[in-house]
């Protein structure tokens, strides 16, 4: 039996499908003779292939959709949490596969940013999560970063030491990089409390001819983003909308402060007050980026397809 005490983050370097099946069913196989709770989180092809190479053992997985459930990076932990707890004193091991070729160049800034904060999330958590970026695929560039938020990284035979991250390093997630610039085209518009009746409108133009359905989402994630800047973030804000690749965009600043490197990650519960605004935006959209200093004050951007 598996004796593991803390949590082992170890990224997986690899070329192509069959050296990620050859790798991946060798580390399944591991937990399940260990009698650990086994989850997969990856996309197409590489989990049918998994599953096949598995045989009979992959009934005995939990196998998440990580194309649905990780398209927005922030939704990632709290389904890991989930599914640990479910699965009681255990010992866990899991695959995530937060990045893959087509990710937009912010959503892979997101996924470093998950990563890093697996590390803060899970700190205290008896289980091994192996994170496999194929290299074959990915730019040399997101190859690097590899080694920023993983203890470990293994490639082929060989293995390398990565980073162990420090507490100043997951506050780094809400401080940077610098998100793009607003477009000039955008729309702005100020509000305080009582005024949330013309953010709502402000998108409600943005949106067009979208389906109803999602222009409705995209007013209850801005609302919930405005309505903290009210309670949280001085009292009020400025709401900026524009369209882009086919995508609403919405970035909301005030003078707040988020001090939390995992606010929006944290599952409310029933008689939780607050906190529930980043998590609902979280859900609805297809990104949440928040970058948040003392000086500053705290930008979200949200992001969802039309």
């Amino acid at each position: 039996m598996t004796t593991a005490t803390m949590f082992r983050h170890d990224a997986l370097l690899y070329a192509g499908i069959d050296e990620f099946v050859e790798r991946t069913a060798g580390f399944v196989r591991a937990g399940l003779a260990d009698g650990e709770a086994v989850g997969v989180a990856v996309i197409e092809p590489r989990a049918g292939a998994l599953r096949k190479e598995l045989g009979a053992d992959a009934d005995r997985v939990a196998w998440i959709d990580m194309e649905r459930v990780g398209r927005n990076p922030a939704r990632i932990i709290p389904v890991w949490q989930d599914w640990a707890e479910s699965n009681g004193a255990r010992v866990f091991r899991g695959i995530g596969e937060p990045i893959w070729a087509g990710r937009s160049p912010q959503e892979i800034v997101e996924c470093r940013h998950h990563e890093a904060l697996l590390n803060l999330a899970f700190d205290d958590v008896a289980w091994q999560l192996l994170c496999p970026y194929d290299v074959s695929a990915l730019d040399a560039e997101v190859i690097d970063g590899v080694r920023h938020s993983h203890p470990r990284v293994l490639a082929g035979a060989a293995e390398r030491g990565g980073i162990r991250l420090a507490a100043g390093d997951f506050a780094a997630t809400l401080t940077g990089p610098a998100l793009p610039a607003v477009p000039g085209h955008a729309d702005r518009l100020a509000f305080r409390s009582g005024e949330l009746a013309g953010v709502r409108s402000l998108v409600r133009r943005a949106m067009g001819n979208a389906a109803r359905a999602q222009v409705n989402h995209a007013i209850l994630a801005v609302s919930e983003i405005a309505g903290n800047s009210i309670v949280h973030g001085g009292g009020h804000g400025t709401a900026t909308v524009w369209i882009e690749d086919a995508s609403f965009v919405c970035e909301i600043h005030d003078a707040g402060h988020i001090v939390d490197p995992l606010a929006g990650r944290h599952r409310p519960t029933p008689d939780q007050d607050g906190g529930r605004g980043l998590w609902m935006a979280n859900q609805i959209c297809d990104l949440v980026q928040i970058r948040s200093t003392a000086a500053m004050g705290t930008t979200v951007r949200l992001r969802l397809s039309r």
